[in-house]
């Protein structure tokens, strides 16, 4: 079983590897030989989009934070749970990007 689980991943591993050497071919061969007209614009424009939205993951993308934490430094984009002021908890709390620095956080 545990033979079978370690063929798996690294089938896995080779697999994303070889889509990942694809994806920078068709990069490249494109860049190349350029983009003959609008409609394959549009579907390269597509492409990249949808290749950044996997690489953020679901939500919103994470703001930039520079000079947003004064002279503290680094300052770095993280995600945190916003608990509104009720009295009884939630299970569940909607979650919004900040800016951090050390044990502080700033609004972006």
């Amino acid at each position: 079983m545990v033979v079978l689980r370690i063929s798996a991943a690294f089938a896995l591993l080779f697999f994303a590897t070889a889509l990942g050497r694809e994806l920078l071919e068709v990069q490249q061969a494109s860049r190349e030989e350029g983009l003959k007209n609008e409609e394959e614009k549009y579907y390269w424009h597509r492409f990249v989009v949808t290749q950044r939205r996997l690489l953020v993951g679901p939500g919103s993308s994470p703001p930039t934070c520079r000079a947003r934490c004064g002279t503290c430094f680094p300052c770095r984009p993280v995600r945190v749970a916003i608990q509104p002021s009720l009295i009884t908890p939630l299970e569940y709390y909607p979650e919004a990007w900040r800016c951090k620095c050390g044990n502080k956080l700033f609004m972006p």
